[in-house]
């Protein structure tokens, strides 16, 4: 049988051919090039063989003199190799930073005392390294000596054999059998050019190795000092002579290729203390592989103000936060870690004694596992006009609080307590609500802070139509997970990715790999460095222990106060029924008046503003500015609203505020269209 290669190979073609050789040849005929060697295996050989063998073997090689020669040329190799011990390397790389100083003064002055501390080493090394090797040689020599003296012709003829076949022995050619040929070429580097940070073994060879690596890639590069080494990898620390740290964020792809670091594995953060320096971080491993155990939450064991573990910082700090006055969204790709992360934060909030948990998802189950310790849980898409009448609920109660904090003498900012509870909406896949619901969390979100009235938002994308910049601008603990480039500048803000934040480098689950699920980054809530955290995960079991523990020890509930001054009740959301849906342009010109806690009046400006973040569909067209799309807007308003009710006037009204002169719409008029008097 004969295998032939699949496609052209300019190497010499090996064939192996079974089963057709002469019968007194034992062993595989290989055919070579067209002509057939037949092998023979070693045990039919006899014992006079393999002595010729052996002979000529000597004989061809000159009693393996070349071999000794060679062998002990290699071992003064080694032995200069130790003495220099890179140092000539090393002055003539610190020489050259006095070259490409350019005028500094310091960073002159700075290589010249590198190069004398080298210089100093260097001598110290030949000193100490010469001093061991003659030490080493005057004891095996004298020990040499002593038995050639003592030990007559035979004992000198054994020590030259021996001394002739240890040089053989480290001289002899090397040989790749078949099956030892790893197939691999490594290139070696040329003086000066830069090395895999895995061969750094302190922290003047990681310095110098990320020196070498931003000097090959053009960065103009002052001073590298390395820093803290983890299990992970090494923190660097780097000064420059000109550019920004924005310059090595634009790099890092192009530098993990020098440093040999896996992909994304180069992260920068810039320092807010100076606008020349940054900290490389060079991610060898993953640095959450011991994560800490999460904390036995008892039942009404904390307070909203207290701060609680929620996630570990790779620099191995834990991430401890308070939620108190936070309104907070997660952003994280699908299998990036969303519901775990919600789930987290979920268990600190069930676990206190002055928090009451509303549990809305409009795609999903919710907070399924923590069931029992939530005050009030809607989900389905079904149950929309359900979830729309929770926010409504809530929204009164947020605007009732501002005048009830000082009823009670709480001041300012309402104080959560047992019996006045703050109060915690979590909606997970919130572009998933409908139009009404985001106008209603846009307005909590507004007016809700004062009142300890908190939003938590969690959603798979950050589009313009998902997460508007009224979300993003109200928002003050941000967290994101797996997530693009678009959505990191409309979340962290436009200068974020220059600032270090990279959840886009962050990768989702895929199948049986988690890749960097429940991995974030954070902004806010304390956390003001682009780090990557981990969110301790919590058990699906095991949050149902705790929120069943949690649920028989009794959990708070919306003061009484609160609902009285708000004038709701939770006990007749049974009795909600599907709302009549209005046409849309309609609809998002009165829910841009919800957004903004139901004012008298709003301009046409404010009105398109929030129309165009909440729909694609009357966002400026790649054909228009934005006064004609507004135009558009408006011109659609009038005819939908003559067709419902002729006799309402649609047309903009104008008033003075001071000296300004606005135009646009007025409440009264949208609440005739809407039917919401009667």
């Amino acid at each position: 049988m004969t295998t032939a290669p699949q496609q052209a190979d300019p190497r010499p073609t090996l064939t192996l051919v079974k089963d057709n050789a002469p019968a007194a040849v034992k062993g595989t005929v290989v055919e070579h090039q067209g002509d057939e060697v037949a092998t023979r295996p070693e045990w039919v050989l006899s014992a006079g063989e393999r002595a010729r063998r052996a002979g000529k073997h000597a004989a061809t090689n000159w009693l393996y003199l070349g071999w000794a020669a060679r062998g002990y040329g290699r071992l003064a190799g080694r032995f200069l190799d130790g003495y220099r011990d890179d140092y000539p390397q090393m002055i003539r790389t610190a020489r050259a930073g006095i070259k490409t100083s350019k005028g500094d003064a310091a960073a002159e002055q700075g290589a010249k005392r590198d190069v004398q501390r080298l210089r100093e080493a260097y001598k110290h090394h030949r000193l100490v390294y010469s001093a061991k090797t003659g030490a080493w040689m005057a004891t095996t020599g004298t020990a040499g000596g002593v038995a050639v003296a003592t030990g007559g012709v035979w004992t000198s003829l054994l020590l030259g054999i021996a001394t002739i076949g240890y040089g053989a022995w480290r001289g002899q050619p090397a040989v790749i059998a078949a099956e030892d040929d790893p197939g691999r070429i490594e290139i070696l580097a040329e003086e000066g050019a830069p090395f895999p940070i895995a061969d750094a073994t302190n922290r003047t060879e990681a310095a110098e190795c990320v020196r070498r690596a931003l000097v090959s890639e053009g960065i103009a590069v002052a001073e590298v000092e390395a820093g803290r080494r983890y299990d992970w990898g090494w923190e660097i620390n780097v000064r420059l002579q000109k550019g920004t740290p924005a310059d090595l964020i634009a790099k890092a792809g192009d530098l993990e290729t020098p440093l040999d670091l896996p992909v994304d594995g180069l992260l920068c953060q810039p320092l807010r203390t100076s606008r020349a320096r940054a900290t490389l971080r060079l991610v060898e491993g993953d640095p959450f592989i011991k994560m800490p155990a999460l904390p036995d939450r008892a039942p009404n064991s904390l307070r909203l103000r207290d701060k609680a573990l929620v996630a570990l910082r790779m620099d191995g700090q834990h991430t401890e936060m308070s939620f108190l006055g936070l309104h907070f969204v997660v952003i994280a790709e699908s299998g990036g870690g969303k519901s775990v992360t919600l789930r987290s934060i979920a268990d600190i909030l069930t676990a206190c004694e002055d928090v009451v948990v509303i549990d809305l998802d409009a795609g999903g189950n919710g907070l399924e596992a923590l069931a029992e310790a939530v005050g009030v849980r809607v989900v389905g898409a079904d149950q929309m006009h359900v979830i729309e009448a929770v926010l409504e609920k809530v929204l009164a109660v947020a605007k009732a609080r501002k005048l009830l904090t000082v009823r009670l003498g709480m001041g300012e900012n309402w104080i959560p307590s047992k019996t006045h509870p703050a109060i915690f909406v979590l909606a997970d896949e919130y572009p998933q609500l409908s139009q009404k619901a985001k106008a209603l969390v846009i307005a909590i979100l507004r007016v809700g802070r004062a009142g300890r009235v908190h939003i938590g938002l969690a959603a798979q994308e950050a589009t313009k139509d998902a997460i508007g910049a009224a979300i993003a601008n109200s928002v003050a603990l941000k967290i994101m997970g797996p997530a693009r480039q678009q959505d990191v500048q409309l979340v962290f803000g436009t200068g974020a990715s220059a600032n270090g934040y990279r959840p886009d480098k962050l990768h989702p689950a895929q199948g049986e790999d988690p890749a960097d699920a429940g991995k974030a980054y954070i902004m806010g809530g304390g956390q003001r460095d682009p780090l990557i955290h981990k969110f301790i995960a919590l058990d699906i079991d095991e949050a149902k222990v705790r929120a069943a523990a949690r649920a028989a020890a009794g959990r708070p509930w919306i003061d009484e106060d609160s609902l009285k001054a708000a004038g709701v009740t939770f006990d007749d959301l049974h009795t909600v029924k599907p709302r009549t849906a209005l046409p849309e342009v309609l609809e998002l010109a009165r829910l841009a008046f919800t957004a903004n806690d139901d004012p008298e009046r709003m301009t046409s400006e404010e009105i398109y503003d929030y129309v165009s973040s909440a729909s694609e569909t009357w966002a400026p067209r790649e054909d228009e500015d934005q006064a004609k799309a507004m135009a558009r807007f408006q011109e659609a308003l009038r005819k939908q609203a003559a067709q419902i009710d002729p006799a309402v006037d649609m047309k903009t009204k104008q008033w003075r505020d001071g000296s300004d002169r606005h135009k646009g719409y007025l409440l009264a008029t949208l609440l005739q269209l809407t039917d919401e008097d009667a």
